[in-house]
């Protein structure tokens, strides 16, 4: 689940030089933001007329192929700009590495490159063909009429038995079919290992994503759950196929849970999947974010309650039916909270881009529909989940008691092997997703529909 991300905003322009060097590949570096790390790669090529020029990536906001002009490129020296953010990059090169500042609308950061390891080396959990199972392209239409761009994996066997299937939902966030986060695949990996298994999976671009069609900025968690419905009624339909669950991570567990109390899965995965109220979870998440700020007790404990007073209003608004901006400069002087500016501002630049997701999400509280689910569950949380913590299991297991709860060492948020948890770790990791993980979703299938 990834919740009020810091956009790093980049801009693609044409890249020349008059007085070019061949500076050849992909060279990455992070670029340090305080409370966060965003990885970004420079992938320089050469023309036929000898000239440089380069593409940039931001894995973690899945931006690839970005257009920078080159200003300068000679044997000690490279410098970028990007105008129309306001941006530049000046580095000297030795001993194969660049040093250099990245520059933007006043702020400056280090930002040092070194040759990228092939993506391969970097990832090497992601399928790569030939596959032993079938892989098909395909669609199938959502109840408002937005068409899901999706892959349907089929595991080949000659068996006459129908083989069990899932639908796969990912966590919060436009996000397409393989969940790709830091050019990490982890919906990839799932599908793969479950097809050598014998198990069917559908995995689908999220709404106004990828190839899917719909808007993602009106949706709501209600709208996802009936568009995973729709993908299971999907999977129903097709020969051969024969019990249906749904495996989600994070926002998608909690998708989980509210198809099950619908009755539509005949089994459920949760990764990492939030029971508690929505509101409690960006709470926590907010919580979170405030310990790695240079802040005083007061100031936190202060934050924290605008923040709160913000969200209870946004909840009654809800509740009432109605919509509308919340000055949370007043809001803070009439509770007497001294709060530091960059809050006010993060605060309200939320309330100017509020969407009817943040609004759905605050009043969501999984426990009503976990009260109502009554096929086998799976639930595994990451013991260094800093995103949707691992009490979640015990408020899943106290709602639904036949669930299988699993808290997993060293796991973060996103199943990965991990050393703190943070949310800057990710894109270091080499690994996709646990293979312990996998193991047990493959054994927890299986065992769910032999019955």
């Amino acid at each position: 689940m990834r919740l009020f991300k810091n956009w790093l905003l980049l801009a693609a322009l044409m890249l020349t030089a008059s007085d070019a060097i061949a500076l050849r590949g992909s060279w990455r570096g992070e670029l340090d933001l305080g409370q966060m790390k965003v990885p970004l790669v420079f992938n320089f090529s050469e023309s036929v007329s000898g000239e440089t020029s380069c593409t940039l990536d931001s894995p973690s906001q899945g931006a690839k192929g970005i257009a920078t002009e080159v200003v300068r490129c000679d044997a000690d020296s490279i410098s970028l700009t990007c105008n129309v953010i306001g941006a530049s990059y000046t580095g000297r090169i030795s001993a194969g590495a660049i040093k250099g500042r990245f520059q933007q609308r006043g702020y400056e950061f280090p930002l040092d490159l070194t040759p990228d390891v092939a993506l391969e080396d970097r990832r090497p959990q992601t399928p790569r063909p030939p596959f032993p199972y079938s892989v098909v392209d395909t669609t199938f239409v959502a109840p408002d009429g937005a068409v899901m761009s999706a892959t349907l994996t089929l595991p080949q066997t000659t068996d006459s038995r129908k083989f069990p299937a899932v639908v796969m939902v990912t966590g919060s966030g436009p996000q397409n079919r393989d969940e790709e986060y830091c050019d990490h695949k982890p919906f990839a990996v799932i599908a793969d290992i479950l097809a050598r298994n014998g198990i069917a999976s559908l995995r689908y671009d999220d709404r106004g994503t990828g190839k899917s069609t719909g808007d993602y900025l009106t949706a709501t968690t209600h709208t996802i759950k009936d568009d995973a419905v729709s993908g299971i009624d999907f999977l129903r339909s097709i020969p051969g196929i024969g019990k249906v669950g749904v495996l989600g991570h994070s926002e998608g567990g909690t998708v989980a849970f509210m198809v099950g109390a619908e009755k539509k899965a005949d089994f459920i995965v949760s990764l990492a999947g939030m029971a508690i109220s929505g509101k409690e979870t960006i709470m926590r998440q907010n919580s979170h974010s405030l310990d790695k700020m240079t802040l005083s007790d007061t100031e936190k404990a202060n934050s924290l309650k605008l923040i709160e007073l913000v969200f209870d209003i946004i909840t009654s608004q809800v509740k009432s039916g109605t919509a509308a901006p919340i000055d949370v400069y007043k809001l803070a002087a009439e509770n007497c909270l001294q709060v530091p500016d960059q809050i006010l501002q993060s605060l309200k630049m939320t309330q100017s881009t509020r969407a009817p997701w943040i609004d759905a999400f605050l009043v969501l509280n999984p426990r009503e529909y976990i009260d109502k689910v009554r096929c086998p569950v799976l639930a595994i949380n990451g013991e260094k989940d800093t995103q949707v913590y691992p009490d979640n299991l015990t408020v899943i297991k106290k709602h639904a008691p036949q669930a299988k709860t699993m808290l997993m060492p060293r796991l973060n948020h996103l199943m990965q092997h991990a050393v703190t948890g943070e949310v800057s770790e990710y894109d270091e990791i080499r690994e996709t997703i646990s293979p312990e993980v996998l193991d047990a979703i493959v054994n927890f299938i299986k065992d769910s529909t032999a019955r």
